[in-house]
Parts: structure tokens; sequence; C-alpha cells
């Protein structure tokens, strides 16, 4: 699977990339930097190829990074403005728009061209949605309700359950079946989700605070702060234990931080 990562950052005229490589003992390399448009709200990647979109007007842009972080640009195109989330479930997106609950789902194709599937209505008001295989993970942090559910690769929706969790989590991400949820104090906790839709609550543990983007690679976690540029890596096991690996430093700044899913 692929180790990579790419990271942006907007700015005026001009947006900052990076790609970099998290081994599995934790260690964090930096491969290469680059320029690309600005504005862009959300970095999604679809196996090695990446959606730049830009939630303001639709504007949407893709690309591809290879195994040395070299970032090539694919293919521009247009979409609906105003998707709050979006959540790649292998080759297909979900796009989800938090104010009215609206969702439509799309794919790409490795050679970058995005081909829109089906559309839907779920409810509104959900802060985080993760996918753990082809399921997905819908949280309400303002009251710690879930819902689970399935896209097909045909981009229908299924819904599968519906749960309740505490409030207040900051940051969610899969590690294969496993979930982590972290609170920016440092709490973390650990679950399940399995095929279909139901949460299995695994552990509890306390870890660094002020982390601002968590993300995972595999079973390996990396934990970075955009103010201070450092960065951690875990593991996170099939019981939902977590383990230190390494602690490394980077540029600060990064605003998307957005694993690779393809080989």
């Amino acid at each position: 699977m692929a180790r990579e990562l790419i990271c942006y950052a907007s700015h005026v005229g001009f947006g900052d990339i990076a790609t970099s490589r998290l081994e599995t003992n934790g260690v964090y390399t930096e491969l290469i930097t680059g320029k690309v448009e600005e504005s862009w709200s959300h970095v999604v990647a679809v196996g090695r190829e990446l959606l730049f979109y830009n939630w303001t007007n639709g504007g949407i842009s893709t690309g591809r990074v290879d195994t040395n972080g070299i970032f090539t640009h694919l293919a521009n195109g247009q979409l609906a403005g105003g998707w709050t989330h979006i959540t790649a479930i292998g080759r297909e997106l979900l796009f989800y728009k938090k104010s009215n609950g609206a969702i439509s789902t799309g794919r790409i194709d490795t050679n970058g061209i995005f081909t829109n599937l089906a559309n839907g209505q779920l409810a509104g008001s959900w802060t985080h949605i993760t996918a753990i295989g082809r399921e997905l993970l819908f949280y309400d942090g303002t009251n710690g309700a879930i819902s689970t559910g399935r896209i097909d690769t045909n981009g229908i929706f299924t819904h599968l359950a519906n749960g309740q969790l505490v409030k207040h989590w900051h940051r969610i991400i899969a590690t294969d079946r496993e979930v982590l949820f972290y609170h920016h104090q440092g709490f973390t906790s650990t679950g399940r989700i399995d095929t279909n839709g139901i949460f299995t609550h695994l552990a509890n543990r306390q870890l660094a605070g002020g982390w601002t983007h968590m993300t995972a690679i595999g079973r390996e976690v990396l934990f970075y702060s955009e103010h201070t540029g450092a960065v951690s890596a875990g593991r996170v096991d099939t019981n939902g234990i977590y383990t230190d690996l390494a602690n490394g430093q980077t540029f600060v700044g990064w605003k998307c931080v957005t694993p690779l899913t393809g080989n």
C-alpha cells in the first residue's frame, strides 16, 4: 500500500504542496515540495489520484503522486459548490452538505476524470464522516450521535445502524476496521465498526494534546501540529491499543494533510 502523503496550504496567488512518506516504524520523511493553484478547501485521495475541491465555487482539479512523491496534474472540472465533507470509499467519493444533509456520489478514474453517480438525502448536522472499508461512520460532535451506512460501487448509499457515543471528539480516523477518536486535550478512544455498521468500543488512552491534524496510513497514525510543525507517529492494533512509534519535525502551516490510498 502507499506510504506517501501530500500536504497543502493556500496563499495569495498560489498554493504550497509537499509530499512525504510515513514508514511502518513511524519515521516521517519529507520528499518533494512544489506549487499548485490556491484556494482549495479539500484535498482527497482516491488511490494515488487526488481531488482538489473549492467549496465556494465548486471548482475541482485532479492530480497524481507517484512513489517518489512527484506530483503530476491531470484534469480540471466543475462541481456544485457548498459541499462541507468529501470522503473517499475505494474509487468512489461521497459529498455531504452539513447544512441540509444533501449527498452526492461520484468516481475518479486513474486519468483524474470525475463522473457523477447518484444523489440523495441524509440527516444534516454530522460534523465528521469517516470511511471504514466501504462502510461510513457519521458522527455529530455536538451530541455524540452516530450513524453508519455503506456506499456500493455504483455510488448508492444504504443506511445500516444508529448509535450513541460521547460528544466533543475533534478528530476521527480509521486504521483498517478500527477507529481512533481524538480530543484536542489529548484524550483518545478506539472502537471497531463491523460490516453491518455496528460499533464496538475497544480502549481509551491519554496522548499529548494540541495536534491539529491526525491521519492514518495502514495501521500507523500521524499527528501533526500546523502551529509548530511537530509530528508524532503511532500504531493502533486490532484490539484498539495505541503504541507510540516516533517523533519528528516538518514545516508549519499545512491546512490539509492527506494520505494516498493506492499501491
